[in-house]
């Protein structure tokens, strides 16, 4: 809608508040809150249609010299500089236009974790289960969905130890509540978009080894069930905080007043609600293991391709794990 150009429905409201006026009411305030109205909704279709000419375009700006190449080229053939990194048009520069600040990667992992919360909540709501910001979902039904498990429960047919080993993947996506899932997506968009600068094609594998890791660390070492990405997460905060230290940039310094200020979080969180320590442990260890082992930066074109490999990897292995326990019949 363009916000300059008066329509039918104009005439129409306009009409309706110069009848309003005539009856001694305030009709200029009906006119106002419209034309605002009509405004906003102006505004929002215009970055509508800039997202969808952004993800048509067939160009991409080189950062060296400012100039428009082909979407497909890797160097500039004015300055011959890299055209690595440069946003293409497509799906990322599209989520990049309507989530400014979020990663496309960041922001499938958090669409991931919506998604299984969403189906966790319609399962309260069919079980006819309370449900509030600080109340936990039920354990039955966190079991049914994948929460890690390490012990036999009434409602599994076996444990990590026992032969479910997808557990240890299900487990990273479920959260116990809402302030659970809102904490740790919160941390996710300050964390998420940083490491990928980083690591950049790296970043989706990371974050599913150290939720592995803290999964491992926390179902296979104590008897109760274990969810929540804040193993992941708190990989990520270990990887930048050791990357950070050994280059011996302000980013280290800035993760270590990170860090302090998440242990006193996590010590109030403790007193409220049950933290998986181990998870968190696991997860940070396996970061900063592989801030050693990763180096940071562009990845070279020769192991590219790898990268992308265990990319797609991780993915499939995601879906399968939820496709073991969709398979068993456990959602509903």
């Amino acid at each position: 809608m363009n916000p300059n150009k008066p329509s039918l429905l104009d005439s129409i409201v306009e009409g309706f508040a110069g009848l309003l006026d005539a009856l001694g009411l305030n009709g200029k305030r009906l006119l106002w809150k419209w034309r605002q109205k009509r405004f906003n909704l102006g505004e929002q279709g215009l970055k509508t249609e800039m997202a969808w000419r952004a993800a048509k375009a067939q160009h991409k700006m080189c950062r060296e010299c400012r100039a428009l190449v082909d979407r497909a080229a890797k160097t500039c053939p004015e300055c011959g500089a890299t055209l690595k990194g440069v946003s293409t048009p497509g799906l990322s520069r599209s989520f990049a236009n309507m989530f400014p600040g979020v990663t496309a990667v960041t922001g499938l992992i958090l669409l991931a974790n919506g998604f299984v919360f969403l189906l966790l909540m319609m399962a309260h709501a069919k079980a006819d289960i309370g449900f509030g910001l600080f109340r936990s979902f039920d354990w039955e039904l966190m079991v049914r969905f994948g929460g890690g498990l390490s012990v036999p429960y009434p409602m599994a047919d076996g444990t990590v130890t026992g032969g479910e080993w997808w557990r240890l993947v299900t487990a990273i996506f479920i959260h116990a509540s809402m302030m659970h899932f809102f904490f740790n997506s919160f941390l996710l968009v300050q964390l998420g978009p940083l490491v990928q600068e980083i690591y950049r094609s790296r970043f989706w594998v990371i974050y599913l080894l150290c939720g592995l890791c803290g999964s491992m660390a926390s179902q296979l070492t104590r008897p109760v069930m274990s969810i929540g990405a804040s193993g992941a997460i708190m990989g990520l905060i270990g990887l930048l905080l050791v990357h950070g230290l050994r280059n011996r940039s302000q980013l280290g310094q800035a993760m270590k007043s990170l860090l302090i200020r998440l242990i006193l979080y996590t010590v109030v969180l403790s007193l409220v609600f049950s933290i998986d320590h181990r998870a968190h442990a696991g997860g940070f260890f396996c970061g900063a293991f592989l801030a050693y082992v990763l180096p940071g930066g562009e990845i070279p074109r020769s192991s590219a391709w790898i990268w992308n490999v265990f990319s797609v990897l991780g993915v499939l292995l995601v879906l399968v794990a939820f496709g073991m326990v969709g398979g068993l019949g456990k959602f509903f």
